[in-house]
């Protein structure tokens, strides 16, 4: 049977794609590969072939669908208008379709009138079934594959099957599923469930060894959307990747994403940091105590955030963040308070979006309790669009648009951006472990293509850039690695901040006729909705 495993586009324009940015500086064409894909193909049989075309790198041909018996699909609800094109093409050429996926959690039924076979949840536990269904051409099955995948007996991805696996500027390596924690926006523990279950520490080192057999040359991203959800096993699978990267000649950093509570971990950061990880994602949302008890998230509240994002640098890992507005009774002042504290934290690539009710969350199923969904207005892209429900408070949808579009703008000129990153480079400590900081030529390269480009090329930016730049020259030089990242991701949000400010502004003038821009809930009842003038 021949498989034709595809992989949609995401839009251009999200805090995600930087694909500009690594285009130009790191010469690679996207910026990680689809893990889901490469894991999946893994547990089929020996004789289906098996050809994976990811459309962000490029696009399938006439060729690839008739050889093709069917078409698997696999896809975040970001990825919807791309993979509307890829169903098109596939009944053009008459081919069945199967689609797995987060896209299948936010929008099953959807996926259900649109595909022949349709995954929720993880493939590991129905995959038998599956597959003999295939077989026999038993169409129009859905399979319930729950949040239960012993990970220890979790397979290596097929990293192989990549055409070329330095089309990219990183590799994906998932070390567990599920989060311990109760964040009521979140969708990731209604897919994989709040009982974080992992892989062994052997099982990580044979998929670094699987990328680095196969000659991949740039980072290392390990995907759990908590990488500390359990810190014991998390410690174990560090201290035997740290021998591995070390035995190798560090040939790979590690990023990774973790929870704020990471800063109150000396003994895990410690270990991190001798794994050579460089750079890790915290969710910080908001710094208001508050908001952060009302969406669930209490991990963020004990302690000073502050604090402990100094202590995460400490240990050589920079930060990126995630922030949110949009919850329940925030302050009028919350864009000047997100926009103090991001200048306060020293991050530079902060994500700064509108709240989003995901569909099938506890956020979701509060606010159609309450009467606040708006079930038409369909939103997957907080960065350029949000709050698909009426505000609570006294900010209205309107001011929240206006003034995020604004927020997210200042945040990312050169000025701001560069002036707020420099103490925080200048405070990145040394992560230990000999030749952890030796730079590959293609390290040095694309650090002589940022220079040219932010130094010279980028007239408003060129003095900023350079002001930093001498500054962690001459007293952290260790920290320049780090000012690349940050320099990278610079160019993207600086042209990704226009153009949400662009689109935010033309929305508003003409906005969704199924949209609430100028009302608000004042209190608990929804009957209290109220107009605003705008």
């Amino acid at each position: 049977m021949n498989i034709l495993m595809l992989y949609p586009k995401y839009p251009a324009e999200t805090f995600w794609n930087a694909n500009r940015a690594y285009q130009l500086f790191v010469q690679r064409k996207a910026n990680l590969p689809p893990l889901g894909l490469l894991t999946l193909a893994s547990y089929l049989p020996e004789e289906f072939e098996i050809r994976l075309i990811d459309r962000n790198i490029r696009e399938e041909s006439t060729e690839d669908y008739e050889w093709a018996d069917v078409v698997f699909i696999s896809l975040m609800a970001i990825q919807q208008e791309d993979y509307r094109h890829c169903l098109e093409k596939a009944r053009s050429h008459k081919t069945p379709i199967a689609v797995g996926g987060p896209f299948t959690h936010a929008f099953p039924e959807e996926a259900k009138a649109e595909a022949d076979w349709v995954c929720y949840g993880e493939a590991e536990s129905i995959i038998d079934e599956f597959i003999d269904d295939l077989k026999n051409d038993r169409r129009g099955k859905q399979y319930e594959g729950g949040n239960k995948t012993n990970l220890e007996h979790a397979k290596v991805p097929r990293y192989e099957l990549l055409n070329n696996l330095n089309d990219y500027a990183g590799m994906s390596v998932q070390f567990s599923r599920g989060c311990p924690f109760k964040c009521e926006f979140c969708d990731i523990i209604e897919i994989y469930g709040r009982v974080p279950r992992t892989k062994t520490p052997q099982q990580i080192v044979a998929e670094f060894s699987a990328i680095k057999k196969l000659d991949f040359r740039g980072f290392i991203f390990i995907v759990d959307d908590n990488f500390i959800g359990n810190k014991k096993k998390a410690k174990a699978m560090l201290t035997e990747l740290a021998d591995w990267n070390q035995a190798q000649a560090y040939p790979y950093k590690v990023l990774t994403e973790a929870s704020l509570n990471l800063g109150d971990e000396d003994e895990l950061l410690e270990k991190m940091a001798k794994a050579n990880m460089n750079l890790v994602f915290v969710g910080i949302e908001t710094p208001d105590p508050k908001l952060l008890k009302v969406m669930q998230k209490t991990q963020n509240i004990p302690g000073n955030p502050l604090a402990k994002l100094k202590k995460i640098r400490s240990y050589g890992i920079n930060v990126l963040a995630g922030f949110i507005l949009g919850f329940d009774n925030e302050d009028p002042r919350i864009f000047e308070t997100q926009k103090q504290f991001i200048i306060d934290s020293g991050i530079g690539v902060s994500m700064l979006g509108l709240l989003v009710a995901i569909p099938h969350t506890q956020l979701s199923r509060r606010l159609k309790k309450e009467g606040r969904l708006l079930d038409d207005l369909v939103l997957v892209n907080q960065t350029v669009e949000g709050l698909n429900f009426i505000p609570k408070g006294t900010i209205t949808k309107r001011t929240y648009l206006t003034e995020y579009a604004k927020l997210i703008l200042d945040l990312n000129q050169p000025k701001t951006y560069f002036e707020r990153i420099t103490p925080a480079l200048l405070s990145l400590g040394k992560r230990p472990g000999k030749g952890a900081y030796k730079a590959h030529f293609s390290e040095t390269m694309i650090f002589v293509r940022q220079v040219l480009c932010l130094g010279f090329k980028e007239k408003g930016t060129r003095r900023y850039f350079w002001k930093t730049f001498l500054k962690v020259l001459f007293k952290n030089p260790r920290a320049l690695e780090a000012l690349c990242v940050e320099g990278t991701y610079y160019y993207h949000l600086s042209r990704h901040a226009k153009y949400v400010q662009s689109n935010i502004l033309n929305y508003l003038e003409n906005p969704s006729p199924r949209d609430v821009l100028d009302e608000v809930v004042a209190d608990e009842s929804v009957d209290d909705a109220v107009p605003v003038s705008a």
